[in-house]
């Protein structure tokens, strides 16, 4: 231990001789080691010190100069860092300022998904809106290469916003996307030109589907910009067209199914004539549940498995009217669909 402590001290000492020449000391600039300190009066003379006495210790020998006397003195040789042992002390140190130092660079600068250029502002319901309950659905979408499900899950939750609101097909596709891509409007309104063409992009994707999945090899994490943001609008398309049902006298009934963790919900909707017009909406469900039209302010639960019916009495032309449904025993956002009546297509 003692042999540890002197060679610690002379690694030490060493440090502070070689530093003494380049940097200056906290309270001023560190004398020339070559020049007579200022502060030492040669004509002085010690208490209880000959005069004689005082001249033999200051004058050095013939050949030797002050500061080579001094520099000699301090002239210890450094161990090598090997022989300085463990300093647990210093390494826990070391490791408490480079802990610091990384949690600083990370809040200055926090890391960003593969999509963004720069960090965005994500509403907090879209990590909870779409739930896993729901993302069964999606797994199955007919895509090139499959999406992240943190990507289906936004997707998801986006357009269960969007098919409330009134908007042309196009806006639909870059409002469902936008957060995802904030730094490429401009390809985005081309690519949701491309996606909403059926006979250029849904038909040719049905006869050369294998040749399009050849083009992800990675997957959708190694596809660049433009890919990532068609294949995005691609998946978005779906989700609304199957959130999305019409009906009109020539269509006057339509169903939807979708999959989830419990089985599947089947939707049927109907258009039903007479004094006054009706909207019935029927629901399979596979565990106890809630179907809920917000807008008219109707609810119905069930405690088991079965069918929930509600009816939209004089249903308006052209209004959607979402329609939720939501597992009793899940504490998560509800799936919602948009029933709209249309008189005129």
């Amino acid at each position: 231990m003692k042999r540890d402590t002197d060679t610690i001290r002379s690694f030490l000492i060493g440090l502070l001789e070689h530093f003494s020449r380049t940097v200056s000391s906290p309270s001023g600039k560190v004398a020339d080691l070559n020049e007579t300190p200022s502060q030492v009066n040669p004509s002085s003379e010690p208490l209880g010190t000959s005069s004689n006495n005082r001249n033999d210790s200051l004058t050095p020998p013939v050949n030797e100069s002050p500061s080579s006397t001094f520099s000699n003195d301090l002239s210890i040789e450094m161990p090598p860092l090997s022989e300085l042992g463990e300093m647990p002390a210093v390494q826990d140190h070391l490791q408490t300022v480079l802990k610091r130092r990384l949690q600083i660079e990370i809040d200055q600068n926090p890391p960003l998904f593969p999509w963004e250029s720069d960090l965005q502002e994500y509403p907090v319901e879209l990590s909870t809106a779409a739930s896993y309950l729901w993302l069964a659905q999606l797994r199955s979408l007919q895509l090139p290469t499959a999406l992240p499900e943190d990507i289906l899950s936004s997707l998801l939750s986006r357009c269960q916003e969007l098919i409330a609101e009134t908007l042309q097909p196009g806006i639909q596709l870059v409002k469902a996307v936008e957060n995802l891509f904030p730094d490429q409007p401009q390809v985005m309104n081309q690519i949701a030109g491309l996606v909403l063409a059926e006979a250029t992009v849904r038909s040719t994707a049905t006869r050369d589907a294998e040749a399009l999945k050849a083009a992800f090899p990675e997957g959708y994490g190694g596809a660049n910009p433009q890919q990532q943001v068609t294949l995005a609008m691609l998946a978005a398309k779906d989700i609304l067209d199957a959130l999305t049902i019409t009906l009109t006298s020539e269509r006057p009934t339509a169903q939807r199914e979708w999959l989830t963790t419990e089985g599947t919900v089947t939707l049927t909707a109907r258009h039903l004539t007479g004094t006054p017009n009706q909207l019935s909406l029927s629901v399979e469900l596979p565990q106890a549940s809630q179907l809920s039209l917000p807008s008219l302010g109707q609810t119905v639960t069930q405690n088991r498995p079965g069918t929930l019916m509600l009816t939209l009495p004089d249903p308006q032309a052209g209004v959607v009217y979402p329609l939720e449904i939501r597992f009793s025993d899940r504490d998560s956002a509800p799936l919602t669909f948009a029933v709209c009546w249309m008189e005129n297509p």
